[in-house]
């Protein structure tokens, strides 16, 4: 199955990058030449059509869009920067397979591609940007399969970014004989590096540690042999007043999520989800000492020692990631679980005030009502004619 065809509801492609190619396609070229947008996590996105070329082998002009993606740049920086743009470099050309077999998909550059100072010029990505997908809009309209890549090249995002998790993630379902062709050494490295702690930035402030493990007490082959951890150090950013509300909000929804996946028999399937409160010993795989002599993992962040939101732990299986489909859809729910939890406490405070202020509207329609009306005053005649009225 290929991955065009995975991808068909487009629930994690960009609301953006999908209009304006369905616009370009459809010939409203003249207002849309060039479109900037920046969406949650800083990501950046930027469309553009680029001059009409003559094609000498077709023999007509074609017009190429652009559409290139930027991430956020953390402070800290990757010890092993080719390894990561090799990561994104085969994620997208993976996923755009297709497309390039149609001839929809010109090219793909990736920042870092290649050393090559001829080749660096033509390789590398729009200025600014990690990722630039070259797209033939004439090509795009005569494919009957116009809907499905229009969906394929608005997911660049999650194609393009979060390497790092997909890399643990699909260690959990590479076939044996995938792992015996690379060459030796560069398989004791990956095999090494992929059985430590890995670090992942779902944005420049959000992390998340991934680790692969091996469990020796079950037999050769099993299913749950091999299993990839992800924690999720919670950092809940209170109010200006150091009002502590949100950390409490936060704290009791997430021991009630984790709870609820393992009291639902609808989610026995799911990947296994434990809540680690704060104050307690971190997660195991946290306080795992690093080699720095070999880099055998990467580093932990103090300050994810010490989050105020506690930490959450996901354990997926190969069940969870066993094709196309599932894998990118588990990559994009983790990659988004701390966008998910924000939205989360907003909507459960927005929630929560609006019920306070119909209820202090309530009571005060009480109190209105229990006041007690003012008597009112006997007038009375006298024989004289004048009146009297008692205080």
């Amino acid at each position: 199955m290929t991955s065009h065809e995975n991808n068909n509801d487009g629930y994690f492609s960009s609301p953006f990058v999908r209009n304006w190619l369905l616009r370009a396609a459809a010939g409203d070229r003249d207002q849309i030449s060039c479109e900037i947008a920046h969406e949650f996590d800083d990501v950046s996105f930027r469309c553009e059509l680029h001059s009409s070329t003559l094609s000498k082998d077709e023999g007509r002009s074609t017009i190429i869009a652009l559409v290139s993606i930027a991430f956020p740049k953390s402070n800290r920086k990757s010890y092993n920067e080719r390894a990561t743009t090799e990561k994104t470099r085969k994620s997208l050309s993976s996923a755009f397979e297709r497309g390039e077999t149609l001839g929809i998909i010109r090219k793909v550059r990736v920042l870092g591609e290649s050393d090559d100072a001829e080749e660096e010029e033509e390789k590398q990505p729009e200025f600014g940007y990690d990722a630039t997908v070259e797209v033939d809009l004439n090509k795009l309209n005569e494919a009957e399969e116009k809907e499905e890549m229009i969906d394929l090249i608005s997911s660049v995002r999650v194609y393009a970014g979060y390497g790092t998790l997909r890399a643990c993630l699909r260690r959990l379902v590479v076939e044996e004989e995938e792992e015996e062709e690379e060459e030796e050494e560069e398989e004791e490295e990956a095999k090494r590096r992929s059985f430590s702690l890995r670090r992942q930035f779902a944005s420049p402030s959000v992390s998340m540690y991934c680790k692969v493990e091996e469990d020796d007490t079950l037999k050769e082959g099993a299913e749950e042999r091999r299993s990839c951890t992800v924690v999720f150090p919670m950092h809940v950013s209170s109010s200006l007043s150091n009002n502590e509300d949100e950390v409490v909000i936060a704290r009791a929804f997430l021991a009630h999520f984790a709870e609820a996946s393992r009291n639902s028999a609808k989610l026995s399937a799911a990947p296994f989800v434990s809540y680690h409160k704060p104050g307690q010993k971190p997660p195991l795989e946290l306080t795992t000492s690093v080699d720095a002599t070999t880099r055998d993992g990467d580093e932990v962040d103090e300050m994810d020692l010490n989050a105020n939101g506690g930490y959450v732990s996901f354990v997926i299986f190969p069940r969870h990631v066993k094709t196309k489909e599932s894998l990118e859809r588990a990559v994009w729910m983790l990659a988004s679980f701390p966008n998910f939890i924000k939205s989360h406490l907003k909507c459960s405070k927005g929630y929560w005030h609006e019920k306070m202020r119909g209820k202090a509207e309530e009571l005060l329609e009480t109190l209105k009502r229990a006041q007690k009306e003012p008597k009112m005053s006997a007038k009375k005649k006298l024989i004289s004619g004048r009146t009297y009225v008692p205080r």
